[in-house]
């Protein structure tokens, strides 16, 4: 059987320095417990991984960041995820004292600036993004006029004929341009910047690269991961005649999916570990032997 791997693999610039911050927070702090407010990165072996090293993770689906300060131990150092968040959440962070370290990618801090210019410069803008998403919830806390498109029900409704877009860092080219050409279509003047950051456009656009004949797709990566996500939707939109099984790591691969096959492609998110990919081509391997 041929297996691919696709390249890149492992952890993205982004999620690799918010990573190393929490990493040297605590190594730099060892009498202080260190916590990440949130999620630091979608994908849970990840955090498990930083468990294991004392830092801990607050975080709860059914409750806002806001509410989950409470729950921060005293004397602790917060670190604050990577995909960006409001400002409330500094401003009752300094309020109670407590110590933060911001850990935001860089290129969604680039993404958050542009926002910002464009409504300093009385624009709207027009966010296209996943709504509750934590990089949306951030975009849409710098101004009022910051409006979600959400992906899955795009409505458009602003009073500036040329307002700003710009979508959430993981979404594909595809996915985003369906929707700008519906803005276009209704504010002729409009400014659409690419917002899909360099990790994401790689990884897309090695899937695209397959062979027509691989008979099976492993996407990679956490369940909350929306680029995961995106790449799940790419292989199915893209090789309709191939399976597609989003995994988490190699515990789920059932070896019935195998059987028969000439050819096994691994695309993971960019918080997925690199081990844990190429765990999964090691295991597919010796299951097949």
């Amino acid at each position: 059987m041929k297996i691919i791997l696709l390249e890149p693999y492992g952890y993205c610039a982004g999620v690799a320095r918010a990573i190393n911050i929490a990493k040297e927070a605590k190594q730099n702090n060892k009498n202080k417990e260190v916590v990440i407010l949130g999620m630091l990165v979608h994908n849970q072996d990840a955090l498990l991984e930083l468990e294991k090293e004392g830092i801990k993770t607050i975080y709860h689906k059914d409750k806002n960041l806001i509410d989950l300060i409470d729950e921060v131990p005293q004397n602790s150092i917060v670190i604050l995820t990577a995909h960006g968040h409001a400002k409330d959440i500094e401003i009752k962070l300094n309020k109670l004292g407590i110590e933060f370290i911001d850990a935001t990618c860089p290129f969604v801090t680039s993404s958050f600036k542009l926002i910002k210019s464009a409504t300093d410069n009385n624009h709207d803008v027009l966010y296209i993004g996943k709504a509750n998403h934590p990089e949306s919830n951030a975009a849409l806390s710098l101004s009022n006029k910051v409006h979600l498109i959400d992906v899955s029900n795009p409505v458009f409704n602003c009073e500036d004929k040329s307002p700003f877009v710009i979508n959430q860092t993981t979404f594909s080219k595809q996915e985003v341009s369906k929707i700008t050409d519906q803005i276009i279509s209704k504010y002729n003047a409009a400014t659409i910047h690419p917002g899909t950051c360099d990790a994401s456009t790689r990884r897309q656009n090695a899937l695209l690269s397959l062979p027509k004949d691989v008979e099976l797709i492993y996407i990679v990566g956490g369940t909350n991961s929306n680029n995961t996500r995106t790449l799940a939707k790419i292989a199915e939109e893209n090789y309709p005649l191939t399976k597609v099984l989003t995994i988490q790591n190699a515990s789920n691969i059932n070896k019935k999916d195998l059987l028969g096959l000439n050819c096994v492609a691994i695309s993971s998110g960019a918080s997925t570990p690199k081990h844990i990919s190429e765990e999964i081509k090691l295991t597919i391997e010796q299951l097949l032997n």
